[in-house]
C-alpha cells in the first residue's frame, strides 16, 4: 500500500539513501553468542513490481547503464543486500493475493492447505490463520527466539488471529491493507466513509484509529530498531511487513493525487512510496551496520508477496519483462480491467473507459490481456524480487536461477539453526542454493509449484470466485498453463488448455511464445501426473476468507465514533 507521508517525506528526504542514519539513538551493543544462532530480519513489500528494485532494473538495462545513473536506484538500501549477497531471479510467490502469500511465507504450506483462500481478509472477515496452524514465529521462539512483527499483517484481525496469537511476542502495524479504511486528510478508499477509520494496533489493542499516516514510517522504523535493541541477548526474529507499495493512498492536499494514476510511471507519489519504503529499509540495516558481530550473525532477506496491481496503472509497480503476451492477443479488444472502486462503462460505444461507481468521474482502462498482475498468475504476479543477505555465508554479488518460492523460507530458516522441518511443509530447504554448496537432494530436481486462483465460471463458491483451481504448474524452467485468464474478475473467460499451453519462462520471461507440446509430451505427462497427485493431497478445508460481519470491522470505541489516538508504549518505542 503506498501511503505518501508527505510531510516526513520532505523532512526525512536527503537521508533516504543513508543507511547509517538511524531514528533514534544507539547504546553499545553487547552481542552474545547464542550458540551461533543468527538473527533472522525477512522485509516484506506488498504488491511490487520486479523492476520497482533499483538492481532489478539495472541488471534489465545494464548494458545501456552508465555508473552516474546506477547511482541514482530509487532503492540503494534495498540494492545494497542484493549486492552484498545473493539476488535471486527465479523466486516465486505461490499465491496470487496478499492473505494467501503471507500465509504461505509463515507456514510454509499452499494457502488451499490452511484455508486462506479465495480472496484476502477484509475488514470485517469472521476468520483469520487458525490459530491451530503452526507459523515460523512458533517454531523460532519455541527455540530461544524474541520475535516481532513491524507493519502489515492481514490474517485476521479478531483477537484470536492476531499475530500476538500466532508465535509474536509484540506487533505494531495495520491489520490488513491500507485501502481497507478512512484516514484523516487522505484518499484512500472513495466507498469507505467515516464509520470504517483505519486502526493501528499495539499487540491486541486499537492505538491510534485513524491512523496517522504522516508519522506511520517513522513508527514503524523506530519499533522495528528498537525491538533489536532490547533483545542483544538472545536470538530475534523480526519480521517487517512494509504497508508499501499496494495501493494510492496520499494526502487530500498533495497536488498530484487526483493525476496519480493516470500519469506516467514517473509520478511523484508512487516513487516517493517505493523510496520510503527503502527508507524504512535503511534504519534497519543501518542498526545492523553498527556493530559488524551483529550485523554477520544476521540472516537478511527481502521479497514481495505478490506482483503490481496493473489495473491501478501509474500506481502500480513495473511488471518488468514479465508481460504476458500470449494473453494479449487472446482477448477480446474489447474487454477493460478497471482501477479499484471503478467499473467499466456500460455504454456500448465507449469501450476501454471505467467510471467511479456513484461518481461522474472517469478514465480509461486496461486492456484486460494487459492485466497479468495482482490477481492472475502470470509471471508478473508470481516471479518476485528477492535478495538474502549474510556476511561470510552468503557470496557477494552472487546469482541465482534456481527454481525457490516463499514457500522455501520456513525449512530454509530451521536447517540454518539445526533444527528438522515439520513433515506437513510444502517447501525445501534451498540452503545449498544461498551457500553455493553441492545440491544432493532430488528432490530440488524434479520439484513443482502449483498456482492456484479463483475467478472461473462456475463452481462451488459463490460468484465471482467461482472455482478455487490450480491454473498453472512450474516445472524447472517450463510453465504450464491449464487455465488462462486475466486477473482478478474482469469479464474475459477462462480458456481450457489440453495439451497444457507450455512455455520456457526463463528463456521467454514475457510467456509470448508457446513450445510445441508434441516436442515435451514425456514432460507434460510429469507434469499431468504430479497436478493430480498433488490436488489428491489436499484435505479441503471451507474457505475462511469469505465469511463476513459488519460486527467485527475494527473499531476502537464506539463512544467515539472508532476514533482515538493513545500513546504508543514505549516498551515497542
Amino acid at each position: 500500500m503506498i501511503f505518501f507521508l508527505l510531510r516526513f517525506f520532505v523532512v526525512f528526504q536527503g537521508t533516504l539513501a543513508i543507511v547509517g542514519y538511524s531514528v533514534c539513538g544507539h547504546k553499545d551493543l553487547n552481542v552474545h553468542d547464542n550458540n551461533n544462532r543468527p538473527n533472522i530480519i525477512i522485509l516484506f513489500a506488498d504488491n511490487l513490481g520486479f523492476n520497482d528494485i533499483g538492481l532489478y532494473q539495472q541488471e534489465e538495462t545494464q548494458s545501456n547503464t552508465t555508473d552516474s545513473e546506477k547511482s541514482s536506484s530509487p532503492t540503494p538500501n534495498i540494492d545494497r543486500l542484493g549486492r552484498e549477497g545473493m539476488q535471486f531471479f527465479n523466486w516465486n510467490s505461490v499465491a496470487a493475493l496478499c492473505s494467501a502469500s503471507r500465509a504461505a511465507l509463515l507456514t510454509g504450506k499452499y494457502p488451499v492447505r490452511t484455508g486462506v483462500y479465495p480472496r484476502v481478509f477484509r475488514p470485517d472477515a469472521v476468520y483469520g490463520l487458525l490459530p491451530e496452524e503452526t507459523t515460523l514465529a512458533e517454531l523460532l521462539k519455541e527455540n530461544g527466539y524474541a520475535t516481532s512483527i513491524v507493519g502489515k499483517w492481514h490474517l485476521g484481525h479478531r483477537k484470536e488471529y492476531l499475530p500476538t496469537n500466532q508465535g509474536f511476542d509484540e506487533w505494531i502495524g495495520i491489520p490488513y491493507h491500507m485501502s481497507g479504511g478512512s484516514v484523516d486528510g487522505h484518499i484512500c478508499n472513495s466507498d469507505k466513509d467515516n464509520t470504517m477509520w483505519l486502526p493501528l494496533y499495539q499487540n491486541d489493542k486499537i492505538v491510534q484509529q485513524p491512523a496517522q499516516l504522516d508519522t506511520l514510517a517513522h513508527t514503524y522504523a523506530h519499533a522495528a530498531v528498537n525491538f533489536m535493541e532490547r533483545h542483544e541477548d538472545q536470538p530475534f526474529f523480526l519480521y517487517m511487513a512494509f504497508s508499501h507499495v499496494h495501493q494510492l493512498c496520499a494526502p487530500r492536499d498533495y497536488p498530484e493525487q487526483t493525476t496519480c494514476q493516470w500519469a506516467s510511471i514517473q509520478n511523484a507519489t508512487f516513487a516517493h512510496a517505493v523510496q520510503e519504503m527503502d527508507w524504512i529499509a535503511g534504519q534497519v540495516l543501518g542498526y545492523l551496520d553498527q556493530n559488524e558481530q551483529l550485523k554477520n550473525n544476521t540472516f537478511v532477506l527481502f521479497t514481495s508477496d505478490n506482483g503490481p496491481w496493473v489495473a491501478e496503472q501509474s500506481c502500480s509497480g513495473s511488471k518488468g519483462p514479465f508481460k504476458g503476451e500470449w494473453l494479449k492477443h487472446h482477448v477480446d479488444e474489447s474487454c477493460t480491467a478497471c482501477p479499484h472502486d471503478y467499473v467499466p462503462d456500460p455504454k456500448l460505444n465507449r469501450p476501454r473507459r471505467c467510471v467511479l461507481q456513484g461518481t461522474n468521474y472517469e478514465l480509461d482502462g486496461v486492456h484486460c490481456g494487459e492485466d497479468t498482475g495482482l490477481g492472475g498468475v502470470w509471471e508478473a504476479n508470481m516471479r518476485m524480487p528477492a535478495l538474502a543477505r549474510f556476511p561470510g555465508k552468503i557470496s557477494f554479488n552472487s546469482q541465482s536461477n534456481d527454481l525457490v518460492s516463499t514457500l522455501d523460507v520456513i525449512p530454509t530458516i530451521l536447517s540454518m539453526i539445526d533444527q528438522p522441518s515439520p513433515d506437513d511443509l510444502d517447501g525445501i530447504d534451498i540452503s545449498d542454493v544461498l551457500f553455493e554448496r553441492e545440491r544432493n537432494d532430488v528432490k530440488k530436481e524434479e520439484r513443482k509449484l502449483y498456482y492456484w486462483r479463483d475467478g472461473f465460471q462456475g463452481g462451488p463458491l459463490p460468484p465471482p470466485y467461482g472455482r478455487f483451481d490450480v491454473a498453472a504448474v512450474r516445472y524447472g524452467n517450463l510453465k504450464a498453463w491449464f487455465w488462462t485468464k486475466s486477473a482478478h474478475y474482469n469479464r474475459d473467460i477462462e480458456q481450457f488448455h489440453d495439451p497444457p499451453l507450455l512455455f520456457d519462462v526463463m528463456a521467454d520471461p514475457a510467456e509470448s511464445t508457446p513450445l510445441d507440446p508434441n516436442e515435451y509430451q514425456e514432460t507434460i505427462q510429469i507434469i499431468l501426473d504430479a497436478t493430480r497427485r498433488h490436488k489428491e493431497s489436499i484435505n479441503w478445508m471451507e474457505p475462511l476468507a469469505l465469511a463476513t460481519d459488519p460486527k467485527f470491522i475494527p473499531c476502537a470505541d464506539q463512544a467515539t465514533g472508532c476514533r482515538t489516538d493513545e500513546i504508543i508504549s514505549e516498551s515497542i518505542l
